[in-house]
């Protein structure tokens, strides 16, 4: 399973036609695809409806790094590295549920129907269940083992830089280097 994120720059894949020039003569013939980059302004987060929980916030945790870069005016950073902090904040967010109380009331009442897992994974106030702890296990090693050369390459990047120094510090740096 890999995760699947959308981010805020959309790119598309076009290939460049050729045009008139003098004489009737094409010109600018191009054999190979071209990117085009489109800059957006953030309007909103989707995350479908109905996800666990926990992958549900680790993909909050993930474009709202992405929308905080945009709002603050971070618009041109390396797509690795971007993508990289983006990965490390889910990341973090993951180790924190580990540790994270879990209210059985309300865990339980997102779900869609009262069935004895939604039970199972919703135990008494203030345990993670061993269900949950897996869960999270599993999430954060998907996003350690990605070999994906953007999602993957960035984590691991950007994660031996937090181990170096503090998150703010690293995306201080991210933000500075670009």
């Amino acid at each position: 399973m890999e995760f699947m994120t959308s981010t805020l720059v959309l790119m598309y894949k076009v290939s460049k036609g050729p045009r008139m020039g003098p004489n009737k003569q094409l010109t600018g013939v191009a054999t190979e695809s071209q990117r085009v980059v489109r800059e957006c302004e953030v309007t909103a987060i989707l995350i479908l409806y109905g996800l666990p929980r926990l992958l549900t916030g680790y993909l909050l945790a993930h474009e709202m790094m992405h929308a905080y870069l945009r709002l603050n005016g971070h618009r041109i950073l390396n797509n690795v590295l971007e993508e990289g902090i983006c990965q490390v904040l889910g990341h973090m967010w993951l180790e924190s549920q580990t540790y994270a109380p879990i209210d059985a009331a309300a865990s339980s009442s997102t779900s869609s129907s009262r069935t004895p897992l939604a039970a199972a994974s919703a135990s008494k106030k203030g345990e993670c269940s061993n269900f949950e702890k897996k869960l999270v296990e599993f999430y954060k090693n998907q996003i350690e083992e990605n070999d994906s050369p953007i999602y993957g390459l960035g984590f691991k990047k950007v994660y031996e830089m937090v181990s170096y120094t503090s998150f703010q510090e690293t995306l201080k740096d991210i933000i500075h280097w670009g």
